[in-house]
């Protein structure tokens, strides 16, 4: 197996997120006690399922209901794909239903890229951001997959509530440094994080995480033309590391942060 990673957080149960990377490995006849939401990112992946056999190139979904018994293989040299597991029991509380979806009728469906996208960002949030970003994500890429292939009504969106969000608002810029959660925005505002994050980005345009990091990066600007190190201003901002504080920067402005304080100094 060349580079299988299993990522998961603690304050996140019921979730994984699994990145495959192997040659020549088979999994037997085995099942879930989640749903499965995959998509092949190199190579061609196979199983066999519901008494059929099944290739899968590249850019193809795979769905898995919990339960559904299925085997696993390369059909080519090498497979690279990703595999979110969600428990059964947590769906309704994360996509704020009270009932379960229906369930995947196709393992295979044809999708425009927009959840194998989802999935690709998914696992950046999982090994570079906070809990902010990662839940956001895992939310969307939810919303999205079961509202196209698992039979879930798309929610009208909730009326205009200015107040709420200015609160939102205001609050990640008092606490732009720590690490806030969206299940801790939610429960501040007594709203579901999916509805929060919809009032929120029909009022600034932005989700909530997006948001933040902007902000964060507005400081980052001040604090490096202060003397501050890069190192010093990622610590200090709440960054996971300073690969995770310079990909933000540049995403924002176009530059590293040391190019910043180098052409702040010309």
């Amino acid at each position: 197996m060349a580079g299988n990673r299993l990522l998961a957080r603690p304050w996140l149960p019921g979730v994984e997120l699994f990145h495959a990377d192997f040659s020549g490995q088979a999994f037997g006849r085995h099942s879930h006690d989640a749903f499965a939401v995959g998509a092949i990112v190199q190579g061609v992946g196979g199983y066999q399922c519901r008494g059929q056999r099944y290739a899968l190139p590249a850019g193809t979904l795979s769905l898995m209901n919990p339960e559904e018994p299925h085997t696993g293989h390369a059909e080519s040299a090498r497979v690279v794909y990703r595999m979110l597991y969600v428990e059964e029991a947590r769906l309704p509380a994360l996509l704020g239903r009270k009932r379960l979806p229906e369930g995947f009728r196709e393992l295979n469906p044809a999708d425009d890229g927009q959840v194998a996208a989802g999935l690709a960002r998914l696992a950046s949030a999982f090994e570079h951001s906070d809990a902010l970003a990662l839940e956001s994500e895992l939310l969307a890429l939810l919303e999205q997959v079961f509202v196209r292939h698992g039979g879930l009504r798309a929610v009208r969106a909730a009326p205009r509530d200015g107040g709420m969000t200015a609160w939102v608002r205001d609050y990640l810029e008092a606490h732009h440094a720590q690490a806030v959660s969206l299940d801790e925005l939610a429960r501040l505002v007594q709203r579901h994080p999916r509805h929060l994050i919809e009032a929120f980005r029909r009022a600034y345009g932005v989700p909530p995480h997006t948001y933040l990091l902007q902000r964060r990066v507005r400081e980052a600007k001040r604090l490096l033309l202060s003397e501050q190190t890069p190192v010093e201003v990622a610590l200090g901002l709440g960054f996971c590391d300073q690969a995770h504080f310079s990909a933000t920067f540049k995403r924002f402005t176009g530059v590293t942060p040391g190019q910043f304080r180098r052409l702040a100094a010309t």
